[in-house]
């Protein structure tokens, strides 16, 4: 017999349960799985059909009917669909199975509140396409699946025909029902690049929902799971754009009614529509009537065009919406040319086909025709804008990438703009459909030399570190350590203040970390490791480990590639760190050990210098302040060698700390403030925070409180300028410790409060843990003691996660 047979699977009849038997347990509820497939025409059904068809593997599958396995609710309600079961018994065995998982999940140790505050509201949705011309029936049929208590709409049809505007559209208008926001996603199904793995969007998904990012787990699954808790007791709207398949989809659907989900796709995704509450919501091109008041509504500047001519140029365009708006660009541009002439040139010409999947719908054919009407220049323009791994540009970047000035790179972007061939944002930059991106990446291949294409993106990454550079620089002086030789002469966007740093820094964050990932992998190594180096600072101070880790990963790759040891070794050295905010101190420890010995064999005394720091900053976190002194000494006289003041600076705080905690007082005050003087004559706000911090600490363990509360604000005050959120997160636990030293109990549960949510934002665990433990001692005094004990029981889990010598201590006060 086959595997796929199912009678190796099927008791006998004998043995088979009624339908009402009771389902106390997994093996219950395979047993009526099983009794299910033996009925009627599912007799003939086979375990590698239906496997394929749920999208799961034949061993899987056996599992969930032996009883084994719970299968997940998605699964088990797209098998029920699959084998035609009653409404009643379809309802009866989704209770059973979800009562099987609610005692699964009592049993299983509370999980952590992810924040002490109220959760944020996401409203992710890309702006309003405005009216939609054709689609009433479309926008009617999803306000009644909503208004019927559906949870998921499924919008499919062919590239082109509007899919996104309708999904999007249709958002904004019902957006105030769901009072938990909205959240987008754009899954990349069809883009000529990688679709996005679920597990990655989940991981925006929950950051947008108020998860920090160590809260985040690391298995696919699990965040899945996560998410649908989240969502349990929320109302949100959930748009999922450009899936592939079902299996793109399915992690990233919630698990109770409350929510509604929208995806669409170029297929109609036939096992997401197998589910309880799904329906489709097919888009085909626009009928003929409504594609000609569509290209009359954007013909602009065209007094009564022909009949003949609209009804030609809406046939030829498909009743596609993206086709019929470029073309009726073309009729808007060039309203001197007759438009029969214009008719003509598009009908007729000898054009490459986009193959959609449909006849009457041929995207590149619309693209080639906006193409061809351009100048020579900007069409160039147009096809190197499929090149580079930016996902929106301003004129300064696009300068770069086409080797032009600001001024000739906005008229290029507003030519390409007006041709909808480039999409102008809120923010003043400029998008480029996915599908238009496609298409512009294969015309440069097929028409731009090898060699220009590389060094247009060359100098687009170029530009991104200079200019990264220049706003480091500003932002947290010194910057990062730069050769002179990675620079040039390039226009760059005005970053003379923090403020404007910072600002063009959150605009193209997202553009630098994917010009590290396009770099690394496809044959720039040298920059990959320029962009970290330039990134470093800022993703230690904002406290990024997730986004740290990523940029590290590639540059290690790239550094390896190229042989370049010292490169390697500093690129341990901040994954060292990231790890060590993260709270997996023993990978951190194994990094920064190995960091130092590759440093040590390359003759390269500033990274040695940066990895004992780092591993001594390790060695406090775990309450071995005497090692972390030895780790600073042996580092300080490196960082004089190689002339580095700021790393100088650093050392002196971080062995004031140190110092203090060992109770060498006088000497840490000494080092705190010879650290607080050499950063002021440096000039860098989050190190002076820093410093000030660590000079209130010797303050508050003298006994000295007000000086350190003066000293803390003023470190407060310094790492808000910069956005240094680590620093700012130490300092709200000073505080707390220092009002709590002077019997302020009011002012430290504030203070502790503060500092708990500030960590939980950046994923900092150690903080967090710190946090706990004091509001538990601060409520304590209060005479709180279920507060003071639940707080301690949330600081203990974590310490001992951390492996942290603090656990012991908590433990005695939990049990006393």
């Amino acid at each position: 017999m086959s595997e796929g047979d199912l009678h190796v699977l099927v008791p006998d009849a004998a043995d088979r349960p009624s339908a009402s038997a009771p389902v106390v347990t997994p093996v219950d509820l395979g047993r009526e799985l099983k009794s299910w497939l033996r009925r009627g025409e599912n007799r003939r059904i086979k375990v590698a059909a239906l496997a394929k068809r749920l999208e799961v593997s034949q061993s899987t599958l056996y599992a969930y009917l032996a009883g084994t396995t719970l299968p997940p609710s998605h699964v088990l309600d797209d098998l029920l669909c699959a084998l035609g079961l009653p409404a009643t018994e379809h309802r009866r065995l989704v209770t059973a199975r979800d009562a099987l998982q609610r005692r699964r999940t009592a049993s299983e140790p509370a999980p952590r509140a992810s924040t002490a505050r109220e959760h944020p509201v996401p409203r992710e949705l890309p702006a309003d396409p405005g009216p939609l011309t054709g689609r009433s029936a479309e926008l009617g049929a999803l306000d009644r699946v909503l208004s019927s208590g559906g949870a998921l709409a499924v919008i499919s049809g062919p590239a082109g025909v509007g899919k996104t505007a309708l999904a999007v559209h249709w958002g904004h208008r019902v957006a105030e029902e769901f009072r938990d926001g909205c959240l987008y996603t754009d899954l990349l199904g069809y883009a000529p690049y990688e679709p996005r793995d679920p597990g990655d969007v989940l991981a925006g998904f929950l950051r947008g929902l108020g998860l920090a990012d160590a809260d985040i787990p690391v298995d696919g699954d699990e965040r899945a799971a996560r998410f649908r808790s989240v969502l349990a007791q929320r109302r949100v709207l959930v748009v999922i754009d450009n899936a592939r398949d079902a299996g793109q989809v399915r992690p990233l659907l919630p698990g109770s009614r409350g929510s509604f989900v929208v995806v669409t796709s170029r297929t109609d995704l036939p096992a997401l529509q197998l589910r309880p509450g799904a329906h489709p919501v097919g888009l085909a091109p626009l009928v003929q009537r409504d594609g000609v008041d569509l290209l009359r509504l954007h013909m602009i500047g065209r007094d009564s065009p022909p009949e003949d001519a609209v009804l030609a140029l809406t046939e030829r365009c498909g009743g596609l919406p993206l086709a019929l708006r470029i073309v009726a660009a073309l009729a808007s541009t060039r309203r001197q040319q007759p438009l029969a002439e214009l008719v003509a040139e598009l009908i007729d010409g000898s054009l490459g086909q986009l193959d959609v999947g449909e006849p009457d719908g041929s995207v590149r054919a619309v693209f080639s025709w906006s193409e061809r009407c351009l100048e020579p220049r900007t069409g160039e323009v147009f096809r190197l804008f499929g090149v580079h791994p930016a996902r929106d540009v301003d004129e300064f970047s696009a300068a770069a990438l086409l080797g032009v000035d600001p001024e000739a790179a906005v008229e290029a972007l507003d030519g390409l703009a007006d041709a909808h061939l480039l999409a102008r944002w809120s923010n003043g930059r400029f998008g480029m459909h996915d599908l238009l991106r496609e298409y512009a990446g294969e015309r440069a291949e097929a028409t731009i030399a090898e060699a220009v294409r590389r060094a247009a993106v060359t100098r687009l990454l170029d530009y991104y570190v200079t200019a990264g550079a220049k706003a480091i620089e500003v932002l947290h002086p010194p910057g990062a350590k730069i050769e002179p030789s990675w620079l040039v002469e390039v226009a760059v966007p005005p970053l003379r203040t923090p403020a404007e740093a910072k600002s063009w820094l959150d605009a193209e964050w997202q553009n630098l970390i994917a010009a590290v990932a396009f770099s690394a992998r496809n044959g720039w190594p040298r920059h990959t490791l320029r962009l970290a180096a330039v990134l470093r600072r800022r993703l230690v101070d904002t406290h990024a480990p997730g986004d740290a880790l990523a940029v590290h990963e590639h540059a290690l790759d790239a550094s390896r590639l190229i042989g370049d040891r010292a490169a390697e070794g500093t690129t341990l050295h901040h994954m060292g760190m990231a790890h060590t905010r993260l709270g997996r101190l023993r990978e951190a420890q194994e990094m920064l050990r190995r960091a130092i010995e590759i440093c040590r064999e390359a003759g390269d005394s500033y990274g040695e210098a940066g990895s004992l720091n780092h591993l001594g900053i390790l060695y406090e976190r775990l309450g071995r302040y005497a090692e972390a002194v030895e780790c600073y000494e042996a580092a300080l006289p490196l960082a004089r060698e190689q002339r580095f003041p700021h790393g100088e600076a650093a050392l002196h705080t971080n062995l004031g700390f140190a110092r203090g905690r060992l109770g060498e007082h006088e000497q840490a005050m000494r080092d705190c403030m010879a650290a607080v003087t050499m950063h002021e004559e440096l000039g860098d706000p989050g190190s002076i925070a820093g410093a000030l911090g660590n000079l209130g600490e010797v303050y508050r363990l003298t006994g000295r409180y007000a000086e350190a509360l003066d000293h803390y604000d003023q470190a407060l005050t310094k790492a808000r300028e910069v956005d240094a959120v680590g620093v700012e997160t130490e300092v709200l636990r000073y505080i707390g410790e220092t009002h709590f030293a002077a019997g302020n109990g009011a002012g430290a549960l504030a203070a502790y409060e503060a500092a708990l949510t500030a960590a939980r934002i950046t994923g900092d665990r150690y903080e967090e843990a710190h946090a706990l433990d004091g509001l538990g001692r601060a409520h304590n005094a209060e005479g709180e003691d279920a507060l003071a004990r639940e707080a301690w029981r949330e600081a203990l889990a974590l310490y001992r996660e951390l492996g942290l010598p603090d656990a012991q201590r908590v433990g005695a006060l939990i049990s006393s």
